[in-house]
């Protein structure tokens, strides 16, 4: 194991024994867990019929990023098949979760694309879905599934391909 990896795995075990020894934490990282995607979903596929139907030109930008990441980091994930932390250490996340494609944090990558999208739509559209994609990322961690190291890069990852956002 790299010296990379076994920090990224001291860190974990240190925030999974803190979550695991407050037992009042696990309802609500649970519900913020399954909460918070699903929140995202509804603010990036609410907007597409209002685009839609306003005849916004923004419409086909407004899709394609976050469109491009999800294939791109999805194939990207196959490859790299990073083990979870649960499969490796000696830890049961709050929830199940399938094993392997750890790396990056599919959820975090597409908040944080998603979040840009949103801003390019509107300021408060961009900080409500900003709100919520630190929800996603913080609860992805506190729930045992993603290393630290998985949560940052799928915000760099959603932070990059937002990134044509700031010039269109």
């Amino acid at each position: 194991m790299s010296e990379k990896i076994c920090l990224d795995a001291k860190i974990y075990l240190s925030i999974y024994n803190f979550v695991k020894s407050h037992p009042s934490l696990h309802k609500p990282v649970i519900v913020v867990n399954d909460l918070s995607p699903k929140i995202m979903m509804v603010l990036f596929y609410g907007m597409m019929p209002i685009l839609v139907l306003t005849l916004d030109p923004r419409i086909f930008a407004f899709a394609a990023c976050p469109l491009v990441e999800l294939l791109l980091v999805t194939k990207f994930r196959n490859k790299i098949d990073r083990p979870r932390p649960f499969d490796v250490l000696d830890v049961t996340p709050l929830e199940k979760h399938s094993s392997g494609h750890s790396f990056p944090s599919l959820h975090c990558s597409s908040s944080f694309v998603i979040t840009m999208a949103l801003f390019y739509i509107h300021p408060y559209l961009g900080a409500a879905g900003l709100a919520v994609s630190v929800f996603v990322a913080v609860s992805r961690l506190l729930s045992g599934v993603h290393y630290p190291s998985d949560i940052l890069a799928g915000i760099i990852i959603g932070l990059l391909f937002g990134t044509p956002y700031l010039f269109i």
